[in-house]
């Protein structure tokens, strides 16, 4: 059974009802005194909560119960204002008068249905075990008799003004047998019902809490319901209690969630705000436009005026709803330009991953989303808390994956709509070009932090090796030489053995300078440039014994190599860690290394040994990525199962 059609019939048979109390002009303040406000109410109630229940669970029978309990009421109330319209307001005015009869015996089964079948099925459609087969057949069995008996009955009453008619479904048994196992099969009926409560109420404990409290909303209006029935007698009670009970099964529905209705709340909240408002408005025009036109001209132009008046509202209504549940879903284009616009005033680097985070938690009310960078593999930013299942959206630039935007489905939802995927895919595009930022202003403060301490621990190391090597060796010479000139006079050999050491001791800090000039930058460029400097490496490595053959291969160029000191410094570290590991670690027979300038200095190094994992280079590769980022550059290792490894560093040239 559709959601829509059950929903749609109910309401349609609801207004129905109430066109009938408003032709009949016997007032609804007479209408809701007397007990078809009852069957009227429930019809409405148990009708919409059974489409909403098919639609979020269309497995769950107890849907299947509740539509077809509120169809039943919806039918009996309708029947009942058209046989008292026929009977009573304009005899003979209408035809099928029969069929109307037993059209209102129908709030028997729908009564039955809910304090019955509802308990017998709870929560998930199914009996709680076997052993409830024979009461469920039960149940069935007498509430088949108590309806047939029901329909059948000589005299039915057609409204709280007396009127009756003979039924045509008569059987020809007497009155009171009859009536005996009508009530019999009634009684027996409603206590299976009651013991199937009673089992409710047990099963409660062995929940856990959320759970609890929806079962204990649920008992409370299949209580109310009971008690209703037993102050049948006094209809202005009954209809309180029927009203009580459809509070509490929509505080267990709307405030924990009972059924897991909220995900489809909006589209029915808006049709009952439209329903109350069309209905209120019917009314209120028959009411004063009654007394001045005649016949079906009335309905029809207040009908009509009300539905002109209410298509302007609707829009507005639903925007309003759609926000206050689901955010700016509907409306993708303006939720993206706020999302622009938010990220645009931005300024602090460090506010902008929450700035993402919050505004996407607060455009489709979420509770739950948080940004993870899969360079540092932990949260960025979180904000929330996860209710139930949480889904990730890669977020990427130019191809390359910069982290996962997480967020998490909404309370009574296991799972995104497919609007709210759209929209969030498309946030997970700008996001992740923000997050692009994030990561390179990120990684250029690291990488300028490390400058600073290496730059500030290389000058702690210079002046600690000029100052504890180089000062007293300085200092020695002066002395020495003090000492020298002193015995030049008296002393000419001690003078000149004496000038001698003096000299070696020159000799020595001579080499300590050159040591300490070596380790500012590679002598080896200073002797014909970089690829001169990876060619005399590679003819070390190709005279040792069982090293695969290094190859150095310069491609053409269309300007001449004049690289600055750093991208020079930067690329012969690189080569050289790369041809190193190769030779170690590959297992191969050759080496290629590749130099290229075009934009940029390209420095590749291939080999075709049995590949090595980027375990294998230690802090030998993270040293190579920083050296390469800190000059605005990348550098990648392609590893690939016996097809060797390529280590690939691309460096900006700019002019020296």
């Amino acid at each position: 059974m559709a959601p829509a059609v059950v929903a749609g019939v109910t309401v349609l048979l609801s207004v129905a009802t109430l066109s009938g109390v408003w032709a009949s002009r016997r007032g609804f303040a007479s209408f809701l005194s007397g007990n078809q406000a009852n069957t009227w109410l429930a019809g409405l109630a148990f009708g919409v909560v059974g489409a909403l229940v098919l639609r979020r669970q269309p497995t769950n029978r107890l849907g299947l119960v509740l539509g077809i309990a509120g169809l039943c009421a919806a039918a009996s109330a309708t029947a009942a204002e058209y046989v008292a319209y026929t009977l009573h307001t304009r005899p003979g005015a209408l035809r099928g008068a029969g069929v109307a009869a037993l059209a209102v015996s129908l709030w028997l089964p729908a009564f039955l249905l809910l304090v019955v079948a509802l308990p017998l099925l709870f929560p998930d459609g199914r009996l709680p075990s076997p052993r409830w087969r024979a009461p469920a057949a039960v149940a069935l069995t007498s509430g088949t008799v108590a309806t047939v008996g029901i329909a059948t009955v000589d005299q039915v009453v057609a409204d709280e003004t007396g009127a009756a008619y003979h039924n045509p479904l008569d059987l020809p048994l007497p009155d009171g047998p009859q009536l005996m196992v009508t009530l019999v099969a009634l009684f027996v009926t409603i206590a299976v019902g009651a013991v199937a409560v009673v089992a409710v109420v047990l099963r409660m404990r062995r929940v856990e809490p959320a759970r609890r409290r929806q079962h204990a909303w649920f008992v409370a209006a299949l209580a109310l319901l009971l008690t209703a029935t037993e102050a049948s007698q006094s209809d202005a009670v009954a209809f309180a209690l029927h009203v009580a009970a459809v509070a509490a099964l929509a505080v267990g529905i709307v405030r924990h969630q009972l059924f897991d209705i909220e995900t489809v709340l909006s589209r029915a909240l808006v049709y009952a705000l439209l329903t109350g408002a069309a209905l209120a408005a019917y009314l209120l025009a028959a009411a004063a436009l009654g007394a001045s036109l005649d016949g079906g001209v009335g309905p029809a132009l207040v009908a009509a005026v009300a539905a002109l008046l209410l298509a302007g509202v609707r829009h507005r209504v639903q925007r309003a709803v759609e926000r206050f549940l689901y955010g700016r879903r509907d409306d993708p284009l303006a939720a993206l330009t706020s999302f622009g616009e938010r990220l645009a005033q931005t300024m602090d680097v460090d506010a902008v991953l929450p700035a993402v985070v919050d505004t996407v938690r607060a455009t489709l009310r979420l509770p739950y989303a948080a940004v993870r960078l899969t360079a540092e593999g932990t949260f960025a930013y979180t904000a929330g808390e996860a209710i139930t299942g949480t889904v990730e959206f890669p977020l990427t630039y130019s191809g390359e994956p910069i982290g996962v935007l997480i967020v998490g489905a909404r309370r009574g939802e296991h799972d995104l709509s497919p609007a709210d995927r759209r929209l969030l895919e498309a946030f997970a595009r700008q996001a992740g070009v923000a997050a692009h930022g994030v990561r390179v202003t990120r990684d250029l403060r690291r990488s300028r932090e490390r400058m600073i301490m290496a730059r500030e621990e290389e000058r702690l190391r210079i002046r600690r090796e000029l100052h504890d090597g180089m000062g007293p060796a300085l200092a020695g010479i002066t002395l020495g030489l003090e000492t020298a000139a002193r015995r030049a006079d008296h002393d000419g050999a001690g003078a000149a053995v004496l000038l001698t050491e003096l000299r070696e001791q020159c000799a020595a800090c001579v080499e300590e300078v050159r040591r300490i000039v070596a380790d500012l930058r590679p002598p080896a460029l200073d002797q014909g440039g970089l690829v001169d400097a990876l060619r005399r490496h590679a003819d070390v490595f190709n005279t040792a014994a069982r090293t695969p053959t290094v190859l150095i291969e310069e491609e053409p160029t269309r300007e001449p190599y004049g690289l600055p000191a750093a991208v020079e410094v930067a690329a012969y570290r690189i080569a050289l860690e790369a041809m190193t590991n190769a030779v170690r670690h590959a297992g191969a027979r050759t080496c290629l290394v590749s130099v290229s300038q075009r934009d940029a200095l390209r420095i590749t190094v291939r080999d075709d040994g049995t590949g090595v994992a980027p375990a294998a280079f230690g802090v030998g590769l993270v040293s190579m990525r920083e050296r390469a980022e800190e000059l605005g550059g990348w550098c990648t290792v392609t590893f690939r199962q016996g097809q060797g490894t390529q280590v690939e560093a691309v460096l900006p040239v700019v002019a020296p």
